[in-house]
């Protein structure tokens, strides 16, 4: 088993502006690098994950009654991360356009590259923990949400493609996270590079119609029930 040192905090705190980092931020990194070495997310105790944030037990306990709990407050935090990094596209913007979807990708691109370790950790968990799996849907529930209402936004504007609705929205939603959520932890510069461009072209494609494409009527689209509420197989 690894050792396990108290880090320090000083790069950390350099990277959020000067302030001191939030006991979920310091054990969300302390999670992190515990997995970047090669522990299992399942195997990881609260006294590995309290030291690695140079913390006690006791302070640990304090914020959180267990680390079920802790996850779940980690899940919360990653999901917003990735929404924040979307911009426009996953803000229920009222006219989406092309270049909103293109800036979102790169912006969850970059999320995913940060968050690669713990977000993995938690795809392969869930399909064996139920508690994980509903936390897990709970962060696609959010994100296919968010792009419905963006691709219907679209619809209703007439700039998106024929056939852009709900199951598209939910589709390219899924593609996005587990694209990424296999690639971003072992694609690195140009390579890394390339594999955003061709996921943002897939989903701007996907949604939009080209430059110079006739607008099509405005028109509703029948709902369907999403994708992310059903369990995975």
């Amino acid at each position: 088993m690894a050792t396990l040192t108290p880090r320090t905090t000083r790069r950390t705190r350099a990277k959020h502006g000067g302030r001191k980092e939030t006991v979920e931020e310091r054990l969300l990194a302390a999670m992190e690098r515990l997995l970047e070495r090669g522990l299992k997310f399942g195997s990881l105790t609260v006294e590995q994950l309290a030291t690695e944030a140079g913390m006690s037990r006791g302070t640990f306990y304090l914020h959180f009654k267990d680390k079920g709990e802790l996850v779940a407050r980690l899940m919360g935090v990653v999901t917003e991360e990735i929404v924040q990094s979307a911009g426009a596209w996953l803000a229920y913007a009222d006219k989406p356009q092309r270049k909103d979807i293109e800036a979102a990708l790169w912006g969850v691109s970059g999320a995913f590259k940060k968050h690669r370790t713990i977000i993995a950790a938690l795809n392969d968990t869930a399909s064996s923990d139920p508690a994980v799996e509903a936390l897990y849907m709970e962060m696609m529930q959010t994100i296919c949400t968010r792009c419905r209402h963006s691709v219907a936004a679209a619809r209703r504007d007439g700039v998106a493609r024929p056939g852009a609705n709900d199951a598209v929205a939910d589709a390219l939603s899924w593609i996005v996270v587990l694209y990424f959520g296999r690639f971003a932890a072992v694609r690195e510069g140009d390579e890394f590079e390339r594999l955003t461009k061709a996921v943002t072209h897939i989903c701007a494609t996907a949604v939009f119609l080209d430059p110079g494409e006739v607008p099509a009527e405005p028109a509703q689209a029948p709902t369907a029930k999403p994708i992310s509420a059903r369990r995975r197989s």
